[in-house]
């Protein structure tokens, strides 16, 4: 095996376990809920994990923009600036829990409005909302955390982290929704709580590992820890990331606010969707993190000739596993919608996608890298740009064409989905294949 393959795997392997394993407590939850009498309850919980979703999926630009930093201060050999970039990052957190957490009723209406919905879909996705928004403190500091650790090339903390975090949910979902092990029967509201507790278990891991095998760094001083020029940095790199997530999680609540008024057939088969789309994407993510690190601490000691190489080899590896899901969701996706749920209306509009979801795995997993590529390279004012392209040139129009134009359903949904990656793919590429994203990186504190 080569050194390039060595190193990617070095990390890869525990991002990938981490990363598939990350959309287990959606998928816990999916599936315990999908076997509930009333698949209203479905429908609620798919409603109100997208909007958690918004959230954390947004607030993810502090995961990626601590990456992004501490990776090219690793690689630079600059501990003090991989620690001041920690302790700014868990700051803009706690803004930002509280913000949320203040702004939780606002919220919650916004979201349901939006999403549309049964009224009993909406009371009872109201009720899980209003127990995991206790989570959002601890979600906004893992993200810091799991940033910092990932720059410093150090992917098995996370691992333990998440995989942690999901044995808890899993565990804490079977106990109190179908109220075994001397637990409550708390049906929608039990895994709303099991999801609080997977987190509670999960910063206390983090925590754990950030002393132990961090301790010399905060040995380092605090001086310019608030300093203008860097604090500019930081919030410029999270605005940019922000504003990319932004245009991404549009996209998705505009599915969901599209299928939600199709029914609630159409909608517990969306959120089954969305489960397994959402296994391709945490799988390849597992090497788009790898390439956030090796080509950021390639940058960082400026190993320019070193950091399009590490690209271009993991850019590889994502072709594969990418069109590795496309093969086995095109012979197996008829199993994994049973194993979902035992609703035989879901299941057959889940078949009725099958094309549209295999198809596209390839494609997907270039572009996942191509994200993980740029954000290494901390590249990511072209990455909003890019992406707020895709949105509003492609998505949009082809899901007024396809939804609302040819009536096409959940099917013209998911091809118009299928457009905004491909609309993804098309801007990226012209800025890989040329050189400007390997002169984007930061200045040394």
């Amino acid at each position: 095996m080569s050194s390039l393959n060595r190193q990617v795997l070095r990390l890869a392997i525990p991002n990938l376990l981490a990363s598939i394993s990350v959309p287990l407590i959606g998928i816990a939850d999916t599936a315990m809920i999908g076997h509930l009498p009333e698949v209203a309850y479905l429908g609620a919980v798919a409603t109100a994990s997208t909007i958690f979703d918004v959230m954390f999926w947004g607030a993810g630009f502090l995961r990626m923009g601590t990456t992004s930093l501490v990776a090219q201060y690793f690689g630079a050999g600059d501990r003090r600036s991989c620690i001041h970039t920690l302790y700014r990052a868990l700051f803009i957190a706690l803004i930002l829990a509280l913000a949320l957490f203040l702004l939780r009723d606002l919220i919650a209406w916004a979201g349901f409005r939006l999403a549309g919905g049964s009224p009993e879909i909406q009371e009872w996705g109201k009720r899980y909302f209003e127990v995991r928004i206790y989570a959002v403190p601890l979600v906004m500091a893992l993200l810091a955390l799991n940033g910092f650790f990932l720059g410093t090339a150090n992917a098995m903390v996370p691992m333990y982290i998440t995989l942690v975090a999901n044995l808890v949910n899993i565990g804490a979902d079977y106990a109190l929704i179908f109220g075994r092990w001397g637990a409550p029967e708390m049906g929608v509201v039990g895994a709303a709580w099991a999801a609080v507790l997977a987190n509670v278990a999960a910063l206390a891991v983090g925590g754990f590992f950030l002393c132990r095998k961090y301790g010399s760094y905060f040995r380092e001083s605090l001086d310019n820890l608030f300093e203008r020029g860097q604090l500019a940095l930081v919030f410029r790199t999270n605005f940019h990331l922000l504003g990319r997530t932004s245009c991404l999680l549009a996209a998705q609540f505009a599915m969901l606010a599209m299928v939600s008024r199709m029914g609630e057939v159409a909608l517990g088969a969306n959120a089954i969707v969305w489960q397994i789309w959402a296994l391709v994407s945490y799988g390849v993510d597992g090497f788009a993190f790898a390439a956030e690190t090796l080509v950021g601490n390639r940058l960082g000691r400026r190993d320019f000739a070193g950091a399009r190489a590490m690209a271009r080899r993991i850019l590889l590896w994502g072709s594969i596993i990418g069109a590795l899901f496309g093969v086995f969701y095109s012979f197996a996706l008829e199993v994994v919608a049973r194993a979902f749920t035992s609703h035989l209306e879901v299941a057959q509009v889940i078949l009725s996608l099958k094309f549209l979801i295999a198809c596209i795995q390839p494609l997907n997993g270039v572009v996942f890298i191509f994200d993980g590529i740029f954000i290494g390279a901390n590249d990511m004012k072209y990455l909003f740009k890019a992406m707020a392209l895709a949105l509003l040139g492609v998505f949009i129009p082809a899901a007024l064409i396809l939804v609302y134009w040819l009536d096409w359903g959940i099917q013209g949904a998911w091809l118009a989905y299928n457009c905004l990656m491909l609309g993804r793919f098309l801007t990226l590429l012209p800025r890989y294949r040329g050189d400007r994203w390997l002169r984007t990186f930061i200045a040394r504190e």
